[in-house]
């Protein structure tokens, strides 16, 4: 059974999984040891997210609850264990680092002022979640192995130490979070976050088996490890720490609940391939208790989808049921209440635009300045209850569309607001502009989250000028005046304040036009005003102009129906291998270092469990039994193919992928070459080479290669 939180937006879906999140961590403690596992140890809850912005602003919303609970456990360590709560970030490495060395790396160049832009970065948190502090680089340490304990550590910024996570109140642990792999894998956290395209590395990295409990020993001082994993025997003292020696160590405890937030992002080719690779995230999950098999809790939650029960059959193989259920008065279900709009419960408005005969640049330039002194209006009269408004979020269904608007932003409509006084409105200076798009580093975008909450307030800013005439660095961000931005913040981004939204023409599907205009009027400081400009040319368009009350009344039935076909001969071609190897590699360590790949025999018993599990997964999330055929026959011909690699080792060794020049990979990077039987995706999002197009200038014109 597959729990499905529908709910409406903004309705506190994230604090009701987040308390199934705290509930579960607290009950895996206090169970004790199942089965020789320990409760105390290992992953309980695995939280995935499909875009990197919802990632990112999640992992500082759960920050909060993990720092929570690591409070009540340092007051009451008998009946919590010794092992710290925590909470790590699993996601790609242009937002974080992979190792500690590239993690140390990043800090040293932060620091003097540099970065490079394909690296991620540790420093994900601005402010303590616990005190509200600032945190900057220089209050995160890279204690790196083996000489010391192999952790990155962020401390709470309170330069007096009053905090509880600040290095004099917590030295060498900080703030209970983590952001690089490699101290993840070794200190698996109670909860995850990760992205789901970053489980595509579970055939290339055999590291990732230790999110999964899949642990062979343990180092007191670096945690735990696996056969992949490069260490040594023992360590000698040093930095104040004991001499260690590795012990031996059983399985730990895998995941207990997996949370799936925003259900219907999975979907299309993405969702195909989070389908295929769920077999094995799936089955590494699952364990036996009393003979009996285990599988892990899924809980998933969304506001806009439709025909539910066929996708969660396809992408978790398991039975529906909705939460909360409907019960038999709309208005009052028990789980929610339905109330009149007014002063206490103010509600978000609706409006259409569309300048029939204008340019669209033309429309677009005239509503952003109309919005935008409107607000100055409003502050001018109100001063912070206007503030709701002061900041235009501007959405786009592309980025091309958002830079042409940022240009006229930048251009015209700075210039037209120096004079809007003389139209009856108020003149306003255009100070800050930014967006949130994927050209953004995920070193910017905390930072942009964060600058999101500055509010327009005139105290704050005199206090701001005062102390820029003092020389001395402004305590308070100057709050953002416009944020352009894509389908990035259309889910996830919960930034209360907001009241204000221009939508740039009818967005291709409801689901996302509703999740996308919910970002404002989110709270009862001040209703929510989303104005949509249409664009008269546009056929679409100007349908939804024509009927935009109905629409509006009656859009939740409008959600379209998602797509998503996991066993498809299309989604197996590129897949199959992938989860075929990750399981194979996985399941058990025998076979899960890189070299292991060239040491498979013919007779392994890994072979009948991967065929039988993937066979049946595939004919019950289908119905359909020449799935099973199918699968059948791809599996025997990868089996054969890689036995066959196996035996012609002779001048080389077989790893999973290349190391050094005498392995030979057995997996290949996906690229624009022809697609081999063992291309394997480094990203579930990655199933196309990608098209360029070159533009050469000849005297005839334009000519397209």
């Amino acid at each position: 059974m597959a729990d499905l939180l529908w709910f409406a937006t903004a309705g506190g879906k994230t604090e009701a999984y987040l308390e199934v999140t705290a509930y579960t961590m607290a009950l895996r403690r206090l169970q004790g040891e199942i089965e020789s596992r320990r409760g105390d140890h290992g992953i309980a809850v695995l939280m995935r997210y499909t875009l990197r912005l919802l990632t990112l602003q999640q992992f500082q919303r759960a920050a909060a609850l993990i720092c929570a609970c690591e409070t009540i456990r340092r007051a009451d360590i008998p009946k919590w264990g010794e092992t710290p709560f925590r909470l790590g970030l699993w996601v790609g490495n242009k937002a974080t680092p992979n190792t500690l060395a590239v993690a140390a790396n990043s800090l040293r160049q932060g620091n003097v002022g540099g970065r490079p832009s394909f690296t991620g970065t540790p420093h994900q948190m601005t402010s303590c979640p616990w005190c509200g502090c600032e945190i900057r680089e220089q209050h995160l340490r890279v204690y790196e192995a083996p000489g010391d304990i192999g952790r990155c550590v962020t401390y709470c910024g309170d330069n007096l130490g009053r905090c509880e996570f600040t290095e004099r109140s917590a030295p060498k642990e900080g703030l209970p979070v983590m952001v690089v792999d490699e101290e993840i894998y070794r200190r698996p956290p109670s909860l995850l976050i990760a992205t789901v395209d970053k489980f595509a590395q579970m055939p290339w990295n055999g590291q990732t088996q230790m999110l999964f409990g899949k642990v062979t020993e343990v180092c007191d001082r670096h945690g735990f490890l696996s056969p992949e994993v490069q260490d040594g025997r023992s360590h000698p003292a040093r930095n104040g720490l004991p001499s260690v020696k590795n012990r031996p160590q059983g399985f730990l405890r895998p995941p207990d609940l997996i949370i799936q937030d925003e259900l219907h992002l999975i979907s299309g080719p993405l969702g195909s391939m989070v389908g295929l690779y769920e077999s094995a995230v799936d089955e590494l999950c699952s364990w036996e208790v009393d003979g009996k098999k285990v599988r892990p809790k899924v809980v998933a939650s969304t506001a806009t989808i439709r025909r539910a029960p066929d996708q969660v059959q396809k992408l978790f193989v398991r039975k529906l049921e909705v939460f909360p259920p409907h019960g038999t008065n709309i208005r009052d279900s028990f789980f929610a209440i339905q109330r009149p709009t007014g002063p206490e419960y103010p509600g978000r408005r609706y409006l259409g635009i569309s300048a029939f005969g204008r340019r669209y640049p033309a429309a677009m330039i005239r509503s952003y300045v109309a919005h935008m002194a409107a607000g100055q209006v409003l502050f001018d009269k109100y001063d912070r209850l206007a503030d709701p408004w002061m900041t235009l979020a501007g959405y786009f269904n592309s980025i091309r569309e958002l830079a042409g608007t940022r240009r006229l932003v930048d251009d015209d409509i700075r210039a037209r607001l120096r004079d809007t006084d003389q139209r009856g409105l108020a003149r306003r200076r255009l100070r800050a502009l930014e967006e949130l798009t994927s050209r953004k580093s995920g070193t910017d975008i905390p930072k942009i989250l964060e600058r999101l909450e500055a509010a327009f307030d005139t105290t704050l800013e005199a206090q701001r000028e005062a102390e820029r005439k003092a020389g001395q660095r402004p305590s308070t961000a100057v709050p953002y005046d416009v944020i352009l931005a894509t389908n990035m913040i259309s889910v996830g981004v919960d930034i209360d304040r907001l009241g204000l939204m221009l939508v740039a023409g009818q967005p291709k599907n409801t689901s996302e036009y509703i999740q996308a205009t919910s970002r404002v009027g989110r709270s009862s400081s001040g209703p929510g005003l989303v104005s949509t400009v249409f664009n008269w040319a546009r056929p679409r368009d100007l349908s939804h102009y024509e009927r935009f009350e109905h629409y509006h009344e009656t859009f939740y039935k409008h959600v379209e129906a998602l797509s998503v076909t996991p066993f498809s001969a299309r989604a197996l071609d590129r897949g199959l291998s992938g989860v075929m190897v990750g399981l194979i590699r996985l399941w058990d360590a025998h076979l899960n270092a890189n070299l292991k790949a060239g040491e498979v025999a013919d007779t392994d018993p890994i072979w009948a469990e991967v065929f039988d599990l993937l066979k049946r997964r595939g004919g019950n999330a289908t119905n359909d039994p020449t799935v099973s055929a199918r699968i059948n026959d791809m599996l025997d011909r990868r089996r054969d193919e890689w036995l066959r690699r196996v035996h012609n080792q002779e001048d080389h060794r077989l790893g999973y992928k290349p190391e050094g020049a005498a392995t030979v990979g057995l997996l290949e990077q996906a690229s624009n070459k022809d697609w081999e039987m063992f291309t394997c995706l480094n990203s579930l999002r990655d199933v196309e080479g990608t098209v360029d197009l070159v533009l050469a200038q000849r005297s005839t014109g334009l000519r397209v290669e």
